[in-house]
């Protein structure tokens, strides 16, 4: 068993639907109870990246992100490069991340990785120079995630009535370099993954592994709008790799070219628009990783 002393569990009290923060708080209490735990309830993204900051140059042993995607962004970029661990605890809309990982959805199994972990180190990657743990992209996924932030619904139904709101999809030109490949054309949208799915199982890139030194550029061409629920299906049934509207290239460093200015976003969270180009390396083995045992 490990010792509890400098674990932190970082709780963003405003993660997920009404149902989810109900379950942050039971989470919290529990942890108060059990004792020897440093827990934390933060505000502001700026407050959370200082406080992990902070924690990280205190040679804390882990810190546990507990929140969605967007959590564990902000959490990870202060952690990646340094000797603290980062754990885990589901509590957003998505969780893509901790499914990558096979994270427990429930808080209760989600924390026992704090008394048994496996540890391994992970991959992170830049885009234009700003840290993304997971998946980022620019496009059509980034005008959801733009949407979704002011959306007041979460969870899957959110996302659902933010995909309705936002049908039109804007095709532009696009040019993808790396070490080995070179392809062009009209695209909807562009992910750059280190892990496997946006959330809800939304598999993006299902064969992606964040411990292999490579990310994989999977490109969404320009098809015809008929065939759209059919790329619905294979994204939500692990199959996106077979559909003949997708291409991908895989490496460690990437250049993309396009015309216009397009959305952004880092793991899900919205970040600006950008202009013409943009560079995007995976770091390889750059962040301690806790998570449970998958057998």
């Amino acid at each position: 068993m490990v010792s509890r002393k400098k674990i932190a569990f970082l709780i963003n009290p405003e993660a997920g639907n009404a149902a989810v923060r109900r379950k942050g708080k039971e989470m919290a209490s529990a942890l108060k109870s059990m004792g020897g735990y440093s827990l934390f309830e933060t505000g502001s993204p700026e407050e959370l990246l200082e406080l992990t900051h902070d924690l990280a140059t205190k040679n804390y042993r882990a810190v546990f992100a507990c929140g969605g995607d967007g959590t564990l962004h902000l959490v990870s970029s202060q952690l990646t490069g340094t000797e603290t661990a980062m754990g885990v605890i589901p509590l957003g809309s998505g969780n893509g991340y901790a499914r990558h990982h096979r994270i427990s959805l429930k808080w209760e199994e989600a924390v026992k990785v704090a008394e048994n972990p496996v540890v391994s180190v992970r991959d992170t990657a830049l885009f234009n120079g700003n840290h993304f743990l997971n998946i980022a992209g620019i496009g059509y996924a980034a005008k959801i995630s733009h949407a979704f932030k002011r959306e007041e619904h979460r969870g899957l139904s959110g996302y659902v009535k933010t995909i309705f709101k936002n049908l039109k999809m804007d095709a532009f030109n696009t040019r993808i370099t790396n070490e080995y490949a070179k392809w062009e054309g009209k695209v909807w949208m562009v992910d750059f993954c280190n892990g496997s799915q946006w959330g809800n199982n939304f598999r993006v890139d299902p064969s992606a592994r964040d411990d292999d030194g490579s990310l994989t550029a999977v490109v969404f061409r320009k098809a015809n709008r008929l065939k759209l629920p059919a790329i619905g299906f294979r994204l939500a049934t692990g199959s996106i790799n077979r559909s003949p509207d997708i291409y991908r290239i895989s490496g460690s460093k990437f250049i993309i070219e396009f015309d216009g200015k397009r959305p952004l976003h880092l793991d899900g969270e919205p970040a600006g628009v950008i202009e013409a180009s943009a560079e995007i390396e995976v770091i390889p083995k750059s962040l301690i990783v806790w998570t449970p045992d998958s057998k």
